[in-house]
């Protein structure tokens, strides 16, 4: 038995309104489509990235700020979905670790044996335990108890009141960070994929006008073009 998916028994080619939704469903297809990916774009969702390593792997015993570790085309976040996605215009990744390579946080192996090197570097000499406010000695300790890579300068303000002062402590926040750079290979894949959903959404549009559409105005039977062409 021949297909006659298209029904080309009804001649559609020759009326004008077959004509009219084919050239708006085309363009239809094609404003959906950039449609979607400038969103995936201004949303921060493309372009995608991929893991080349953890940032703890980059520090050696020399004393460097995070965004010394970190390249101009890579990021560093803990899990890849903190890299995408905005709210409110901001992007996710700026509260998910691109704040950290604008930060103080100071970076090294063995950084407890540092710790006086950080001091006179920054002019800061409180040091900040679990809790309160800790010896130079009980600092550095409380820096190997946790295996810590990395401290930060952060302010604090005296119970009595009195100026504004500065504490380093342990910058907890930078020992898991992944360090992520755009993979060409997923970006083509995530729009690829994107491409297919739309036209598989399009797809069914298509078999929902030839199947059943077309079905409820003409039938299934085959009707003659001629008589037919003079009243559509």
């Amino acid at each position: 038995m021949k297909n006659n998916f298209f029904r080309t028994d009804l001649n559609l080619k020759g009326r004008w309104w077959h004509r009219l939704l084919f050239i708006m469903f085309i363009i239809c297809f094609i404003i959906f489509l950039g449609v979607s990916i400038s969103s995936d774009v201004n949303d921060a969702q493309l372009p995608k990235y991929s893991s080349v390593g953890m940032l703890s792997e980059r520090m050696d015993d020399k004393i460097r700020l995070i965004g010394e570790l970190v390249k101009s085309d890579e990021k560093v976040a803990v899990y890849e979905h903190n890299l995408y996605g905005t709210y409110n215009g901001k992007s996710f990744y700026d509260g998910n670790g691109g704040w950290l390579l604008k930060q103080e946080y100071y970076c090294a192996k063995d950084i407890q044996n540092k710790v006086e090197e950080i001091s006179a570097k920054t002019g800061v000499n409180y040091y900040k335990g679990n809790l309160d406010l800790v010896q130079l000695n009980e600092f550095k300790k409380y820096l190997s108890q946790n295996n810590a890579n990395c401290v930060s300068v952060n302010s604090y303000n005296p119970l009595d009141n009195s100026e504004t002062r500065k504490k380093l402590m342990w910058g907890l926040e930078a020992d898991d960070m992944v360090v992520w750079k755009v993979s060409i290979v997923k970006t083509i894949f995530s729009i690829l994929q994107q491409i297919f959903f739309i036209v598989l959404g399009f797809l069914v549009v298509i078999v929902i006008y030839y199947k059943i559409i077309l079905y409820i105005i003409f039938g299934s039977k085959k009707i003659d073009n001629n008589k037919d062409s003079k009243k559509l």
